[in-house]
């Protein structure tokens, strides 16, 4: 991602008011990919596999080097571009022209307004950008350390900086290894839960067909009649809710784990999978005569 956005840097010129996102801290941060989706058709291919990015990036770093102008740096880029587009690979309604205007749209590369996304944007904005017929979806992953295989080099180059009463903690050392997060805010926690609901009271709980009580019942929903007329069928085995689901899962836990044998239904019980090795077989010992 560093790539993209230090030539959008470029492109949009020192004079623009904000900088792109860049996410190239450290290279074990994380992994990503995305996938380009046809609203229409619902037809979707990964981005590397019609477009070939290592060489796209490589090229990409090159056109920023080489510090040319918006104008030439944007020719160069759809150059590039042309170069590691495969269309026989592309979603079938996807072309080279599409490519152009996705890069376009996302990094704001010719200034074509697709519609404002800043805080003030209007619906019309939003009309506007949603016309495009193609999604772009990205698909991210983050490395979540442990204390086992913690790297101090990649928690000094974090780019996510959390602000806190001590000060700026790093995403990596706010979340993972020693858990910074758990620190912060026992320190500067104002009661614990059971303490507030002794000094405050506990909020109503509404829950397994507790009835709620409203000043008026009319409203505006459409209510769709299929759905009103599908029967409930209590037949069913198994939980139908989340509190019958841990019930279960609490009898599995002291059957199984603590060898508590209760009154559990077959139909709630696991599966136990078998071990796909084969068994040995046992050699019979030799008869004396």
């Amino acid at each position: 991602m560093g790539a993209f956005a230090d030539f959008a840097d470029l492109v949009h010129g020192p004079q623009a008011e904000w900088g792109q996102v860049s996410c190239g801290c450290h290279p074990n941060c994380g992994v990503g990919t995305a996938v380009m989706v046809d609203k229409e058709t619902r037809e979707m291919r990964p981005v590397p596999e019609f477009l070939n990015i290592p060489g796209l990036v490589k090229d990409m770093q090159k056109i920023t080097d080489a510090a040319r102008g918006k104008w030439m740096s944007n020719l160069m880029m759809g150059l590039a571009l042309l170069k590691h587009y495969n269309p026989y690979k592309s979603p079938s309604q996807f072309t080279l022209y599409e490519l152009f205007k996705k890069f376009d749209k996302s990094f704001g590369l010719t200034g074509k307004d697709y519609g404002n996304v800043s805080g003030d944007r209007s619906k019309d904005d939003i009309e506007k950008r949603r016309a495009d017929r193609w999604n772009f979806l990205f698909i991210a992953g983050m490395w979540f350390q442990d204390l086992f295989n913690y790297d101090f080099r990649r928690t000094e180059m974090c780019i996510i900086p959390y602000g806190t009463q001590e000060g700026e903690i790093s995403f990596c050392a706010y979340n993972t290894g020693i858990g910074w997060r758990n620190i912060i805010e026992n320190m500067h926690q104002n009661a614990t839960v059971a303490k507030w609901y002794e000094e405050h009271g506990r909020h109503e709980i509404f829950a397994r067909g507790k009835e709620v009580e409203l000043s008026d019942k009319a409203h505006d929903m459409v209510l769709n009649p299929i759905d009103l007329t599908r029967p409930n069928k209590p037949e069913m085995e198994g939980p139908k809710t989340a509190h019958e689901e841990a019930v279960m899962m609490r009898k599995l836990y002291q059957e199984i784990v603590l060898k508590k044998q209760l009154d559990t239904k077959e139909v709630d019980k696991p599966v136990q999978i078998q071990s796909l090795s084969r068994k040995k077989q046992e050699t019979a010992e030799p008869a004396l005569v």
